[in-house]
């Protein structure tokens, strides 16, 4: 065990839990697990480690990959039969019926366990499939457990038949030391992407490698980065980018690498202006070569100059800026909901959001009002002000999945006020509670085509 918590630091209490709840190969499993957490933060890895820690026989799924209950069924039963045989399997019963015939040819104690990394996909298949799997050990003769991955809590997941309860077990967000901790355990790596796109002397090299030299870096870093991300890859790879940026100084000669001051006050701008492409990767594509020759570096003045002001370019599109915001699936949604009922009039929402909302007769004064200027539209006029009962009942008349009203539901709005997207209240009260939605018609397209909803069609501008 002790090589399992070398290789997967800061994660000691989740990976005991995972020991104690999956047991050893001749107690029964448990029925199912819940594993949820954000983004980055360990969870697929701590599980599998664990897995081929205890030898355990195990099928990994890909929610993603298996966007449908078929291939689903297919890749559970392939990733359990060693043959490589063609598996045909078109429905639940059938895939019950045949883990019931490997269950008669494993030992009855012999653990299997199933994985479903991505577990948030199974919602937009049928509404049964994932209590069924939440069930699955009292429908088979196995010993078997199913293990849910997400980044979603299991709240979010709405089921109209009773479902098995599984036992919740979460991965928190790494917190600025344990960040530090495992980022500094790739200092070589770094070290020798460096080396390895610039041309470095000896003597250089060696101060380089100097650990201290990482780990003021890394302070340098954490301390602009924290705050805004907290996503272990995202961080990483910044990391990578401003590390180059860090040490050029020392490879020109300009600034000793002992000077933590001069080095700070080199790296403050190149990281505040990182920090505006955090999670778009945009990368120079005309790598070079660092010399320390000066002739050599006049030339680079001019490409970075140029890389600089198409970075600037790209931060000025509403679209790019608009789908760089990693806002959850249902917050997209409220967001939308809340942009209609400012710039639709309340007095049309039954014929906007309503399938049988009656016919329409065309009066005169309605054909005179549709033939405005454009100055006037809603659209332009500017956001009115909207109540939260009214923001709720657009939301669940656009989303065409049925969930309950949760406090995480509600605790999303709370967060589209923190961001500055919509004006209003943080504390929530369905009677006094009114909002207003800041954002622009470029912005809320570009979030509903992420999730492919189409606005135009329910603004009364444009029908």
């Amino acid at each position: 065990m002790e090589d399992i918590y070398r290789k997967l630091p800061c994660r000691e209490e989740q990976l005991h839990n995972l020991l104690d709840f999956l047991g050893d190969s001749d107690e029964p499993l448990p029925a199912s697990l819940f594993i949820s957490g954000s983004m980055a933060t360990g969870k697929s890895l701590c599980l599998t480690t664990v897995l081929q820690y205890l030898n355990y026989k195990y099928v990994f799924i890909d929610c993603i990959e298996c966007y449908s209950p078929k291939i689903m069924y297919e890749a559970i039963l392939t990733g359990l039969i060693d043959d490589q045989i063609d598996v045909k399997c078109d429905s639940l019963w059938e895939l019950v019926n045949n883990l019931n015939k490997i269950g008669n040819q494993l030992n009855s104690y012999e653990p299997v366990v199933l994985v479903f990394d991505r577990a948030e996909r199974l919602r937009n298949m049928d509404q049964n499939i994932m209590s069924s799997f939440l069930r699955l050990r009292e429908f088979c003769n196995l010993n078997i457990c199913t293990i849910f991955i997400t980044h979603l809590i299991y709240d979010n997941f709405y089921f109209k038949v009773g479902a098995r309860e599984p036992i919740k077990l979460y991965f928190p967000n790494y917190n600025k030391e344990e960040l530090f901790k495992i980022i500094f355990l790739h200092q070589k790596s770094f070290v020798r992407h460096l080396t390895n796109n610039h041309d470095v002397n000896s003597d250089i090299r060696d101060e380089l490698e100097r650990p201290e030299l990482f780990a003021n870096f890394l302070n340098a870093f954490l301390s602009v980065f924290y705050r805004p991300c907290r996503d272990l890859i995202e961080l990483q790879h910044m990391a990578r980018v401003n590390f180059v940026k860090y040490c050029e100084p020392i490879i020109k000669n300009e600034i000793k690498s002992n000077d933590l001051s001069k080095l700070w006050r080199h790296i403050a701008s190149i990281l505040k202006t990182s920090l505006e492409l955090l999670y778009l990767r945009i990368n120079n594509t005309k790598a070079s070569t660092q010399s320390p020759d000066k002739e050599n570096s006049d030339e680079l003045q001019p490409q970075c100059y140029n890389f600089e002001n198409t970075l600037k370019e790209e931060l000025l599109s509403t679209k790019t800026f608009a789908q760089s915001f990693e806002l959850p699936y249902y917050a997209k949604f409220l967001l939308i909901a809340a942009y209609l009922a400012s710039y639709n009039p309340p007095k049309e929402d039954k014929r906007l959001f309503m399938k049988n909302h009656g016919k329409q007769r065309k009066k005169l004064q309605q054909v005179k009002a549709k033939a405005k200027i454009s100055e006037k539209l809603s659209t332009q006029l500017g956001p009115k002000v909207f109540t939260l009962d009214r923001l709720l009942a657009i939301f669940y008349a656009i989303l065409d999945e049925r969930i309950g009203l949760t406090s995480n539901l509600l605790a999303q709005i709370a967060t589209l006020v923190e961001l500055k997207l919509i004006a209003g209240s943080k504390e929530i009260d369905l009677d006094t509670s009114k909002y207003k939605c800041i954002i622009g018609y470029d912005f809320i397209a570009a979030v509903a085509q992420t999730v492919g909803f189409n606005v135009r069609k329910y603004l009364y501008d444009f029908i």
